[in-house]
């Protein structure tokens, strides 16, 4: 019933209220209804009306956190939360929908948004569980990867018309909020991603060359500072990577960045008048 009167556009702020109530009173809605409901939320994020959108948008919030809280209420059921960051990370993929049938629309900054929400305040699920670490190492960082593929590529002021493809330009919101998810990654997940946080930490490094915008620069040394005031994992750093013969000097390369991105500040452009 409710997901007929969604499609028919009727009552649509009252459907997000009792989709709210039914999730966040009992359990009983799980499997198949459970994804039902959340593509019914997922799709009237999207409606056209702002208010719908925006409680929407909440709604949405709400349920991936009250999904999660169970499995830490309850550890042996939680399939329907293995199911739901998988299919969030493949909708931010643009992959065809698993679990969450019937999505018809799904933004990157969104999922991302709800990514790092999901990482950041159940770290101790993807930590505990096999089906989460799976997910973490196959599924997110992979994708992570890709995100950062345009940024990494983009070169400001220089011109692509010899390239066979034209370069994507970096997009704020979706760099923002990427970043976030590496800068949570790495806190939260260091010990099980030692050879993806490498990559991450070098790709972030490269987030600070002169021939980047200067707002990806500035959004880069953000998260590079939530990282290094951490000295424990600094000396994880170290460890893993810059005290090893064959691995990249991590460290030493964020120090190097730092430096150069500090000394491009205080150079004075040349006006060329004499």
């Amino acid at each position: 019933m409710l997901w007929q009167l969604m499609e028919n556009s009727l009552e649509e702020l009252k459907l997000l209220q009792t989709v709210l109530v039914l999730l966040t009173t009992n359990t009983v809605v799980h499997d198949e209804a459970l994804s039902k409901a959340i593509v019914l939320c997922f799709r009237l994020h999207f409606t056209k009306d702002n208010i719908t959108n925006n409680t929407a948008a909440a709604t949405v919030r709400q349920v991936v956190t009250v999904v999660f809280e169970r499995v830490v209420a309850e550890d042996e059921r939680y399939k329907d939360a293995v199911d739901q960051p998988a299919a969030v990370q493949g909708n931010i993929n643009a992959d065809a929908p698993y679990w969450l049938v019937g999505m018809t629309e799904m933004t990157r900054t969104f999922g991302l948004e709800l990514l790092e929400s999901v990482l950041n305040d159940f770290p101790q699920v993807f930590l505990q569980h096999q089906e989460f670490s799976f997910l973490l190492k196959e599924r997110v960082c992979p994708l992570v990867i890709k995100l950062f593929s345009p940024n990494i590529k983009f070169r400001q002021g220089s011109t692509t018309s010899s390239s066979p493809a034209p370069v994507e330009k970096p997009y704020f919101p979706i760099c923002m909020r990427l970043l976030r998810v590496v800068s949570v990654l790495i806190k939260q997940f260091y010990s099980l991603l030692v050879t993806e946080c490498e990559i991450f930490l070098s790709l972030l490094v490269k987030f600070l060359d002169a021939d980047k915008p200067q707002w990806l620069r500035a959004v880069a040394v953000e998260s590079i500072h939530r990282l290094c005031v951490q000295p424990q994992l600094l000396r994880c750093f170290c460890q893993s990577y810059d005290m090893k013969q064959h691995s990249t000097k991590v460290f030493r390369d964020i120090v190097n960045a730092l430096g150069s991105f500090i000394q491009s500040l205080f150079l004075v452009p040349s006006t060329g008048n004499t």
